[in-house]
């Protein structure tokens, strides 16, 4: 009521006074007043008790490349064209001519808050369609296939299709400080799920590519990468004692690959093992299991996943010997 009473005398004090200042000061007022009434009788009764029962919705974060220039780039990942996709970062490269500008800059397109559309159908460890959990970054980079990789398998068709061009050292650099910094604000991404499109879809994707420097990333502190002498004992371990296809495959999927366990090296498990090289093992992206190649997952798996390695116990065991 002390409000409206408010009100009311305001609304006679306009009537006294003839000049137009006056009567407009004395209708913001009225309107003030009436505002704030309204606001006092509608706010919500709030107590807020923050719980340490929750965490971040970012748990992962997508690298990919381009294959396109910067302008063309940004034109697609902005919605400026019919492709329905998007990143929350862009990186340009020095080398584009269509970028135009002296220094590289970060380009930021969809706030980390929401949801980017970079991952597509995807799968890491578990879970599904990454979009709703990770953070994607774009690299501009020219390098990709010329067909469908869906379409070419793991035959020479991909290897003719296919190219790969290097990331400038600049450009790297400015990548490694975003990473660093949306790690301080996202900590619960681990580094074995800071991973490349390939790595979560490698059916469709071959990005970022096996001339990607993965391994300049984790000496910088960002992401995951195998222990070399450790790896080389598991290699003489497992060069005595051949692991099973099965097995192999078993220990792709713990470390967090899509790959049903069939014991054939059939294409998806291919495609699989071939993801798995261009991210450590990018000299021989064969896609066929071998020596070295398990030899890496394992001590990735004893890094990253340790829980995940105990439940093949003779394996353990034999490691345990090492």
């Amino acid at each position: 009521m002390e409000c409206y009473d408010n009100m009311q005398r305001v609304s006679q004090h306009r009537a006294q006074h003839v000049y137009r200042f006056v009567r407009v000061r004395a209708s913001m007022t009225l309107v003030t007043l009436l505002t704030a009434c309204m606001g006092a009788s509608s706010t919500l009764p709030v107590v807020t008790i923050p719980s340490e029962n929750a965490n971040s919705r970012v748990n992962h974060l997508v690298l990919h490349f381009t294959s396109e220039n910067f302008q063309e780039s940004l034109a697609i990942l902005t919605g400026r064209t019919d492709r329905k996709v998007s990143s929350h970062y862009l990186i340009p490269s020095p080398s584009d001519e269509s970028y135009g500008q002296a220094k590289l800059k970060v380009y930021s397109l969809v706030p980390t808050e929401q949801r980017a559309w970079h991952a597509g159908r995807s799968f890491w460890a578990g879970k599904r369609d990454l979009n709703d959990q990770s953070v994607g970054v774009e690299i501009v980079n020219l390098a990709g296939c010329a067909e469908d990789i869906s379409k070419l398998g793991n035959g020479p068709e991909f290897v003719v299709a296919c190219s790969f061009d290097p990331f400038p050292e600049e450009q790297i650099s400015l990548l490694m400080r975003l990473l660093k910094s949306v790690l301080e604000n996202y900590p619960d991404i681990p580094p074995e799920s800071i991973v490349g499109h390939a790595d979560i879809t490698p059916s469709r994707k071959v990005d970022p590519g096996p001339l990607f420097p993965w391994e300049q990333l984790y000496k910088a502190g960002i992401g995951a990468w195998f222990d070399n002498e450790r790896a080389a004992l598991i290699a003489a371990l497992i060069t005595q004692r051949p692991l099973s296809i099965t097995l192999q495959q078993q220990l792709l999927a713990a470390y967090g690959y899509d790959v049903e366990v069939t014991g054939v090296e059939d294409e998806q498990s291919q495609l699989a093992v071939r993801a798995f090289q261009m991210h450590f093992r990018p000299s021989n992206y064969s896609g066929r299991f071998d020596v070295e190649t398990s030899a890496r997952l394992i001590s990735l798996l004893e890094r990253y996943r340790p829980r995940r390695l105990q439940a093949f116990a003779e394996l353990s065991e034999s490691l345990g010997a090492l």
